[in-house]
């Protein structure tokens, strides 16, 4: 039976509805038959696979947070809140970006706007978040990166997300990170080659990874 009263007969996904129409001219009935859609929802909690917590966020009791608090004076951190997401089939979880499952929101939630990796290759876990800067309500990158029982820290003046973040303010645009590759050379689709000593992490359209020659980070372009 559908919301209307009438009564379906499901096909598949398909739901065969009959009615009754009047036609004004002779008053004669006319039998009609209307195709409506039966939304199917899979539970989409195995998409989560794709956002593993501590390179997609980061929870407040991880013990690189716990242990010795990423803090920088005269910033606030932020917040990402995962959200419900319908598909069909589970291989549409391919289809699933992190602007279906995150917004950005200041108010605490489980899991800080950043992500941990070890960036230097030293064994220690690095910090990357992103933060709100009191003074102008600017919001920018934040590594913290581990040097024992402190962090040596460095701010990223710039986010490059023009049709993302830039535009609309709820939208995360990272820092999310990946696995230093297994030969130690980041290749993107977009072009370039650079041999890497650690993890890298990605916010908006650029990667960064840790110069050892530089001592500093580095970027290529991997999105457009």
């Amino acid at each position: 039976m559908t919301r209307s009263g009438f009564p379906c007969e499901t096909k598949g996904h398909v739901c065969l509805v009959t009615i009754i129409r009047a036609v004004c001219v002779g008053m004669a009935l006319e039998a009609v038959t209307l195709l409506a859609l039966v939304p199917t929802v899979v539970d989409a909690a195995e998409c989560m696979d794709r956002f593993p917590e501590g390179r997609y966020g980061i929870p407040l009791t991880h013990s690189a947070i716990a242990s010795v608090k990423p803090t920088l004076d005269g910033f606030s951190p932020l917040y990402v809140q995962k959200l419900p997401v319908a598909i069909a089939t589970p291989a549409d979880c391919e289809y699933v970006y992190t602007v279906d499952v995150f917004r950005l929101v200041e108010s605490p939630t489980a899991l800080f706007a950043g992500c941990i990796g070890d960036f230097d290759g030293d064994g220690q876990p690095d910090v990357a978040l992103l933060m709100k800067r009191q003074r102008d309500g600017r919001v920018l990158p934040v590594v913290f990166r581990s040097q024992g029982a402190r962090y040596d820290v460095t701010l990223i003046d710039h986010i490059t997300d023009p049709y993302g973040f830039n535009e609309n303010a709820s939208v995360w645009p990272g820092p999310f990170c990946h696995p230093k590759p297994p030969n130690g050379v980041f290749e993107p689709e977009l072009g370039g080659k650079v041999t890497v000593v650690g993890d890298l992490f990605t916010i908006g359209w650029l990667t960064y990874f840790w110069s050892t020659a530089a001592s500093r980070f580095d970027a290529l372009l991997t999105s457009d």
